[in-house]
């Protein structure tokens, strides 16, 4: 009797069923990673123009005016920072090289009147602790921010 090595198609389709959910875990895990690694860099993001802010307010005794677009007027003939550019002052002081910016379609928000400031951000991950859901200011399209961080002085 001669017999044949090799699978069979039960132990086949097994096999590629294990593989198949192992892959769905996987890419749900990973996608999970990717949204918090955002979330990270947009917090990450705000602390670095926070710090470009109080450097600013040390240098001019006012935090620079936002505009309604929720940029900042970096310069006193009204130009507007936008993010992705450079934050720097009449004087050619520069405050931060390149202001970040969110890539992931979302956007950044600054509202301040000079004796304080808030920067906004929308979080992804809905599990995270500093999600704060009554934020109503947009940040992009029709979604609204739910981070923020003040100036230490806000008023």
């Amino acid at each position: 009797m001669l017999r044949k090595s090799g699978f069979t198609l039960v132990e086949l389709l097994i096999v590629i069923a294990i593989l198949a959910i192992l892959s769905a875990l996987g890419v749900s895990n990973f996608q999970s990673a990717r949204i918090k690694a955002r979330d990270v860099s947009r917090k990450s993001d705000l602390q670095t123009i926070a710090k470009s802010l109080e450097t600013y307010v040390n240098d001019h005794r006012a935090y620079p005016r936002s505009d309604s677009n929720g940029k900042i007027i970096c310069k006193t003939s009204s130009v507007i920072c936008n993010w992705g550019t450079e934050f720097s002052d009449d004087t050619g002081t520069i405050y931060t090289a390149t202001l970040p910016e969110d890539s992931s379609g979302f956007s950044y928000w600054y509202s301040s009147t000079g004796s304080s400031y808030t920067l906004y951000a929308h979080i992804e991950n809905d599990n995270d602790n500093s999600i704060d859901n009554a934020i109503t200011q947009v940040c992009g399209g029709t979604i609204l921010c739910n981070y923020k961080i003040t100036s230490s002085n806000i008023q």
